[in-house]
């Protein structure tokens, strides 16, 4: 899911959406990843910010008039968040 969306951040036509759209795609895209070490060490922490970063992507692209539900990436994230809130009690708090 991360390497479909860097593919995505680089590509020509994101490039000429806005200029600082590829930077802040990318940005977003790095606190995904880091959120899923959270989620394979099952912290807490790591799912608070998926869903952080899910959110900050779904809000970024509605600004930006690329909203889809349709995308693989969305339908996996849904997905993914829904699975990750049945196991969050069982979570590790701690860092």
């Amino acid at each position: 899911m991360v390497i479909l969306n860097f593919l995505i951040a680089f590509s020509p036509a994101i490039k000429k959406i806005n200029e600082f759209y590829p930077a802040l795609f990318s940005l977003v895209m790095c606190l995904q990843f880091i959120s899923m070490v959270g989620v394979w060490y099952m912290k807490r922490w790591g799912v608070e910010l998926f869903v952080a970063s899910f959110f900050a992507k779904d809000i970024l692209s509605v600004c930006m008039d690329d909203f889809s539900f349709t995308s693989v990436t969305f339908a996996i994230s849904v997905v993914l968040i829904i699975v990750l809130l049945f196991y969050y009690r069982s979570m590790d708090r701690n860092l």
